[in-house]
């Protein structure tokens, strides 16, 4: 019985004691119903007593109805008592939680699931794309390389290795300005987004966000003790007249802006740089899903474009593989890089080893640059369903924004329809879509539409557009505003 720390207090007959222990196992959960007990000889030799002790005090649970005897299989847990509640000791002296903790949201922010047929979801990827790393990344390691040890502790900033492949990557792919010393292996955004807080901000500080935007990141920012300034979103991004004095950091999604899919303009990217670079504030820049564009690639990271070291450039695997996959990184600046290190091994020590090697084989077979060129056909048989779609069969009620990058597109509701009534048919029809200002803290891009078509099949994504369709011409008064 010792593996179910049942002790003998020494208070009472020997069969009370026993008794009182299974008693209270049974109580505690220690022992489950159905769970089968060892036979009296076993709990004897471990508790020090007889057997008749163990029968007699077992016999009196079994009365009671708390344990059963099966023929030929033994003793097992019937019932289990319910648990006893202790009362309050009003001279206890109160527990007392962090600052920090009082900021955690009562909630936090999960976009959450509809129960449709067609479920146009942003922030989901392809099942496709699942399998196919699933299947690739079982190949066989290159003879030339080794998997780094598990048994042993790695560099918190990554394997050195890794580094230099996305350090290549996206020196290519993204005109990122970085070699491997400039990168920290994170467990993803959100990660990465917690460190830099912790870095930068503090009481006393503001830090300014995209609204609409990544919901999470106010979320983070705001456990540090900042406060927030919003900046609305329009046809060219965030506007940089509208940025506050005094800010200490900016998070945006220049290239394909989250929700409403947009790119900062080229005269605007020029005068966020400028002001960053005088005023003393970081912009953190996440480029989370342009590896997938449609035509003409889209615009090199801002990060590219900064001679002052103002911009610290964020990414992730959740787009190109899966969200499940849990690795990111930062591309930091000299001056960030050495502390970023060390808040990296205090807080977490580092990203997994595991991953790292599987990514590491992923990238070095020549699997990744295949399964991102097949990913990207496939996105872009989407992607253009999806456009083309709405602009042939929903183009009475929708206009979809600019959008040439990503796995989502986003659409203005034109003038004189309503959008409740247009998200309520759609509900009522078996189509997921979601409001702009579902992403929104002050309840911005009211007449915006996300249709996210990264889980999404062009099947189904013609199946849910002929059901919007023909619903919203099926209730036409029902969608227009009085």
């Amino acid at each position: 019985m010792r593996d179910l720390l049942i002790r003998l207090d020494g208070t009472g007959p020997i069969q009370q004691q026993v008794y009182g222990g299974i008693y209270a196992a049974l109580e505690d959960g220690r022992l489950a119903l159905g769970q089968r007990l060892p036979a009296s000889r076993t709990w004897a030799l471990q508790l020090g007593v007889s057997r008749n002790t163990i029968r007699e005090a077992t016999a009196a649970l079994i009365a009671e109805g708390w344990l059963e005897t099966r023929v030929g299989a033994g003793l097992f847990v019937r019932a289990i008592p319910a648990p006893v509640s202790s009362p309050a000791n009003s001279a206890a002296a109160p527990l007392r939680l962090s600052e920090w903790s009082e900021r955690l949201p009562v909630s936090t922010f999960v976009l959450a699931r509809k129960d449709v047929d067609v479920d146009f979801r942003p922030g989901v990827v392809s099942n496709d794309a699942e399998q196919l790393f699933r299947r690739k990344r079982l190949a066989r390691w290159p003879s030339d390389l080794e998997p780094a040890a598990l048994s042993e502790y790695g560099p918190p900033e990554g394997d050195i290795r890794l580094r230099e492949r996305i350090a290549a990557y996206l020196r290519q792919s993204r005109a990122v300005r970085c070699t491997a010393a400039d990168i920290v292996i994170t467990t993803g955004t959100h990660q990465s987004l917690d460190l830099l807080s912790r870095l930068l901000l503090g009481a006393g500080t503001t830090f300014a966000i995209e609204d609409p935007g990544f919901p999470v990141v106010a979320e983070i920012m705001r456990l540090s003790g900042s406060e927030l300034a919003s900046l609305q979103v329009d046809d060219q991004g965030i506007n940089v007249d509208d940025i506050p004095p005094g800010i200490a950091g900016l998070y945006c999604t220049p290239n394909h802006q989250f929700p409403l899919g947009v790119t900062l303009s080229p005269q605007r990217r020029k005068a966020l740089i400028a002001r960053a670079a005088k005023e003393g504030f970081v912009i953190i820049e996440d480029d989370y899903d342009c590896e997938f564009y449609y035509g003409t690639m889209p615009s090199p990271c801002l990060q590219s474009e900064d001679e002052n070291q103002r911009v610290i450039y964020l990414g992730s695997l959740s787009k190109t593989l899966a969200p499940g996959f849990r690795l990111g990184f930062i591309v930091a600046p000299p001056w960030l890089l050495d502390r970023l290190k060390c808040a990296k091994w205090i807080v977490d020590r580092q990203t997994s080893t595991h991953v790292q090697n599987s990514l590491l084989q992923f990238i070095v077979s020549g699997d990744f640059a295949s399964h991102l060129s097949s990913m990207r056909l496939e996105y872009e048989k989407r992607h253009t369903a999806l456009l083309e779609a709405i602009r042939e069969r929903l183009h009475t009620w929708l206009t979809p924004l600019s959008s040439t990058c990503g796995l989502h597109i986003s659409t203005r509701v034109n003038d004189g329809f309503d959008t409740n009534a247009l998200c309520r048919i759609a509900d009522e029809e078996g189509v997921g879509i979601y409001r702009g200002d579902t992403f929104s803290c002050h309840g911005r891009a009211s007449d915006i539409l996300v249709f996210g078509f990264g889980g999404t099949s062009t099947q189904q994504i013609m199946k849910g557009v002929g059901l919007l369709a023909a619903a919203w011409q099926g209730e036409d008064q029902a969608v227009r505003l009085t």
